[in-house]
């Protein structure tokens, strides 16, 4: 398929799940579908936060976190999730950590518009403040999506 027709297929769904979501009845279950639908990765802000994880634990003696393809891909998979239901069990009911063998620990928030504000909650929270500063942590996946105006946004930690 050309680059075309792959925006053209991915409007029509969007069309088709806003129109479902018109024939449902109002309510969060609806819009959950539609932000799931329409969730758009932001790699630059990720980027940012494992930049600034990083600088907050070298300023305290620790070793710098290595960015984790698996924890990677495990983050955008809670990213999505989070976007329709936002806790750290999962839609299905299971436990956050069953994403990934290789996650031992999770941050999540939403609805702070930069890596700088979404840095300062988790710092300011001791239990997210902790899993950013574990020393037994040795890498890291971050995700940070916009859907339905909303950022997401999630790190999972490795050993």
């Amino acid at each position: 398929m050309t680059k075309g027709m792959n925006g053209i297929v991915k409007k029509r769904m969007t069309l088709l799940v806003l129109a479902l979501c018109l024939m449902l009845p109002a309510h969060s279950a609806a819009l959950a579908l539609v932000r799931s639908a329409t969730a758009v990765t932001q790699p630059a802000l990720a980027g940012e936060v494992f930049r600034q994880v990083n600088m907050e634990r070298t300023k305290r003696g620790l070793g710098a976190l290595r960015s984790s393809a698996e924890l990677n891909r495990a983050a955008r998979v809670r990213a999505g999730e989070i976007t329709r239901r936002f806790s750290h069990t999962r839609p299905d009911g299971r436990a956050w950590r069953t994403v990934s063998s290789a996650a031992y620990g999770e941050n999540i928030a939403m609805g702070q518009r930069t890596a700088d504000k979404v840095m300062a909650a988790w710092m300011t929270s001791s239990g997210h403040r902790a899993n950013i500063l574990r020393p037994s942590y040795g890498c890291i996946g971050v995700c940070a999506v916009v859907s339905g105006g909303v950022t997401y946004w999630v790190q999972l930690f490795g050993k």
